[in-house]
């Protein structure tokens, strides 16, 4: 019964979702989500999962795009099995709450995008530290 809900959940996220993403940085190393409209031109979810060279995890962002621009900012958390890439190195953990500066790049791709983020992060486990990382993405519309 597990396996066919998580089926069945995935199915639904992918018929929900308005764009696929798959960004390299912050904080497992590659990952691969999809962002959902919450409120139209003003609020996006996302979730992922990604993998790395030390953690394997996964996290969910809630995203406001400034109004006029190409901006966004948000807020979301994270956990995964080992520490995450971020700097200072001493600073790192495997879990906490990041915020999200991001702004799209202006390429003339249909149904492309490419967006660099900028990730505060307040690790929480195993240790509370704060730490900063960083992010580049591409970002296909369904």
């Amino acid at each position: 019964m597990p396996r066919i809900l998580a089926f069945l959940v995935v199915l639904l996220a992918l018929g929900l979702a308005q764009r696929a993403e798959v960004s390299v940085g912050s904080p497992f190393g590659v990952q691969g989500g999809l962002r959902f409209p919450l409120v139209p031109l003003l609020l996006d979810g996302r979730v992922y999962g990604g993998v790395g060279l030390e953690a394997l995890g996964g996290g969910v962002d809630l995203l406001l795009k400034v109004p006029l621009t190409d901006l966004y900012l948000g807020l979301g958390g994270f956990y995964g099995t080992g520490p995450t890439l971020a700097l200072p190195q001493e600073a790192r953990g495997q879990g906490g709450l990041r915020g999200v500066l991001g702004t799209w790049l202006n390429l003339p791709l249909p149904l492309v995008g490419v967006y660099v983020e900028v990730h505060p992060t307040l690790f929480l486990a195993p240790d509370q530290a704060f730490g900063v990382g960083a992010a580049l993405g591409v970002s296909l519309g369904l």
